[in-house]
């Protein structure tokens, strides 16, 4: 990008305000486009026939009664997919394991086994019914202890302890440290299996015309959905299209490729008509991706000024049955350990398990929940056995700008100290802090988190990670095509925000086309928090080019410099002097007449700087930039019904310049919303593979009504490398809501809790039996 044409702060006229998002009317008035609103002529229904088992061989699958049903167009089984195996690293090919459709094995209870096609729902629900599959079971294991065991069935590879994944990470001299340090300690954690709980279930709609899939579906990354479908259909990518509509929510469970994307492209091409699958919500529950449980083992040293020395950490995830984005989980767990306290010595081991459970994927944080609850738990354990105040051993230990970890993860702009005393301020720590009402607590916890990340998934020149266009009309506005994913976050309103600041135009002047690949650029898709920050600097740097054109043809009518144009208000001016100028109609005309009638089109890209090396090693920077956060909960609780009170939660984030202070508060809100959930109520309840709650009914998440007040602090400067210097606030965000309510609820019990969700019987049972032991 030519900087010299880069709007500069001072003129900023949008950013940092509050607008309303572009799909803002669509959505309250119903006319938003969800995948399972899409209607055809001719359109099938497809439904899966789902192992009752969580643990078996597939002996024989007869479709014979199910195909005399009268609607009944097609039935597809595993002999349908030859091609390849659904998965998520394009450059980890050798690590999928995750067939359309089980032809051999089944691994869990709803695993996909065969798939209808019919007239209607009903007709294709019945069918499904009708097919005979005769298996033959074998033994399964849920929890680690019995996976890892050594007469455990193998679940993938025999002979590897059902071990998916392994990581390790380390830098310094973690022994040394540990002989010279006044305190070590050691720690068991463990966390839950938990649900995304989005409103619009999965669903997807596919047509087979001139040979080419176009398939629609609710897709966090549509370009690596079409990547995995082109594999497993045997297709060429440039035969295979997927157009993401709007999306109903995400958090990290739409990222993967589903059987039932890939089920609908094969029953069109099979016959002819458009097919349409929408899982119920009890399969979206146990079939598609949940958030990992955790154990931990956290070993610590520290001086007795409370600096620490050196960290020994384990973390075992189970992965459920099948890897796809919850392998690379296992990696990331790691590097959220080492934030956002300074860590000189550091030896890191995590590894991720195949059980035969629901699988563990991306869900919002991606791992980071899990392991800022246990690390930050740690400190305020450690704080209480050192006799330091909890926030103060935070900002001795708290990561500052210039700061590089023992692994490589390079901290540039940074401001978590600031948070912390922000957020200590705001519930009014140091007056309350002894003066608390029994029952009454005060928890602080902190957290760091990527903002962007590195890794676009597939392979791609220069590891680039997001493309954009911004084409001019001299009709009076701009369209932006972006390939970013928007899932409900409002990323397609920071791709039109970007357009406008830099070309002076009203927002409602810039139009955007949605992810789609025949028409949009590339774009790595919505994870680790890097669609503003990648994708926004892609869609600024596209503005730029497109203005950078813009103004030279004004120059060369106005006889003037081109840097000393600037684009406000629809006008093309001298910047000293304004008199001297035109419309942005004429400045795009005046370019047209000047090269043969051609129109104004501007590309952007932006790539990190990063060895690809680093996901194997675990060394190395992975992202262009680090956001922080401090959440401080204050909490009453009910030791006679183990119920929580929140009746207040402080949440200070580092999010660089906010691009719209409005929706920054709103992603805080519910980061907050989720995490108490995490911590107090959400829990998958999991009986021999079956899971018991599958379902809005029975699965208990937080409402409006059981939130606190929550008071938004946004913190921080101006990131040197972000968008107009924004850094992420949708994702970090989340991770220390739950330590900073467990931390709270533990200073009004007096006790330890080192086990997630901290739901009333729980916590009920643990006050029962301290009060019996007093």
């Amino acid at each position: 990008m030519d900087r010299r044409f880069e709007k500069k702060p001072e003129d900023y006229k949008i950013v940092g305000t509050n607008y309303n998002r572009i799909d803002g009317e669509d959505k309250v008035t119903g006319r938003a486009r969800y995948t399972a609103d899409i209607q055809m002529p001719g359109m099938l229904i497809g439904k899966f026939v789902r192992s009752p088992y969580a643990h078996a061989r597939i002996l024989s699958v007869d479709t014979s009664e199910a195909e005399k049903l009268p609607g009944v167009k097609a039935i597809i089984t595993g002999r349908d997919f030859t091609a390849g195996k659904l998965g998520n690293a394009e450059f980890a090919k050798e690590m999928n394991d995750k067939l359309p459709l089980q032809n051999e094995k089944v691994r869990l209870i709803g695993d996909e086994v065969a798939c209808v096609a019919a007239v209607d729902e009903a007709t294709a629900v019945k069918a499904a019914a009708l097919v005979k599959v005769e298996y033959e079971e074998l033994k399964a294991t849920f929890t680690l202890e019995d996976t890892m065991a050594d007469d455990a069935e193998p679940i993938h590879r025999p002979g590897t302890h059902n071990l998916s994944m392994m990581c390790t990470m380390d830098g310094g001299d973690v022994d040394r440290a540990f002989e010279e340090a006044d305190y070590t300690d050691h720690y068991h954690y463990e966390t839950q299996l938990m649900v995304h709980a989005a409103l619009e279930p999965h669903a997807a709609v596919a047509t087979y015309t001139n040979e080419e899939v176009t398939l629609w579906s609710s897709t966090q990354a549509a370009y690596v959905c079409r990547f995995w479908m082109a594999e497993v259909l045997g297709l060429p990518e440039s035969r295979v299209r997927v157009i993401k509509p709007f999306v109903g929510g995400g958090f990290g469970g739409k990222l993967d490729v589903f059987p039932h994307e890939a089920c609908a492209c094969k029953l069109a091409m099979v016959t002819g008509r458009p097919v349409k699958i929408v899982l119920t919500r009890e399969e979206v529950f146990y079939a598609t991706r949940t958030r990992h449980p955790f154990e931990f083992e956290i070993e610590t040293a520290f001086t007795k000024d409370g600096k620490m020395l050196a960290k020994r950490c384990t973390h075992l995830l189970n992965g459920g049955a099948y890897g796809g984005t919850g392998t690379p989980a296992t990696a990331q767990s790691l590097i959220w350990a080492n934030l956002p306290y300074k860590i000189p010595n550091i030896d890191m081991v995590a590894k991720r398990y195949y059980t035969n459970s629901p699988v563990g994927g991306a869900m919002r944080g991606y791992a980071s929940c899990q392991v800022h609850f246990a690390h930050d738990v740690h400190m305020d354990e450690v704080a209480d056995a050192l006799h330091i105040d909890p926030v103060e051993l935070r900002k001795i230990n708290a990561v500052e700008p210039g700061y590089v970890t023992p692994s490589g993860l390079q901290v540039t702009s940074c401001s978590f100290t600031r948070t912390l005393e922000e957020a200590s301020k705001a519930v009014e720590w140091e007056e309350k802090k002894d003066h608390l009402a029994k029952d009454e607590g005060i928890g602080f916890a902190g957290s760091g988190f990527v903002s962007g990340t590195g890794f676009p998934i597939l392979e791609t020149p220069l590891y680039t990670s997001a493309c954009t266009m911004v084409r001019l009309n001299r009709e009076g506005y701009a369209t932006v095509f972006t390939g970013a994913n928007d899932i409900g976050q409002g990323s397609d309103t920071v791709m039109v925000l970007a357009a406008a600041e830099e070309l002076g135009l009203d927002m409602k002047d810039v139009k955007l086309c949605q992810s789609d690949t025949t028409l949009t650029p590339y774009d790595s898709g919505t994870y680790g928090s890097r669609v503003t920050f990648l994708a926004g600097n892609a869609a600024r740097r596209a503005a730029v080019d497109a203005k950078r054109q813009m103004l030279e043809a004004a120059a060369r009518v106005l006889g003037v410099e081109a840097e000393s144009l600037t684009a406000q208000d629809h006008r093309v001016f001298v910047r000293d002097r304004p008199e001297i100028g035109m419309s942005y109609h004429d400045a795009v005309f005046a370019y047209a007449e000047q090269n043969d009638g051609k129109e104004i089109v501007g590309i952007g890209t932006y790539h990190h700087d990063v060895d690809k090396s680093i996901y194997m090693t675990n060394k190395g920077n992975f992202a262009p930039s680090y956001s922080f956060s401090t959440g401080a909960a204050r909490v009453e609780v009910d030791e006679e019904t183990g119920l929580v009170d929140i009746s207040d939660f402080v949440f200070a984030h580092d999010c660089g310049r906010p691009l719209n202070l409005r929706a920054v508060e709103g992603q805080i809100e519910g980061s907050v919303q989720m995490g108490l959930g995490y911590a107090l109520y959400e829990e998958c309840v999991m009986k021999d593979g079956t899971m018991m709650n599958p379902g809005f009914r029975d699965y208990r998440f937080p409402t409006a009504l059981d939130m606190p007040r929550i008071k938004t602090i946004i913190c921080g400067d101006p990131d040197p490398d972000g968008p107009f210097g924004a850094k992420e606030a949708g994702e970090g965000s989340t991770a220390p809501v739950a330590p900073a309510i467990v931390n709270a609820v533990s200073r009004a019990t007096g006790l330890h809790f080192d086990t997630l969700s901290l739901n009333p019987e729980r916590l009920w049972r643990a006050c029962k039996e301290k009060n019996s032991r007093t």
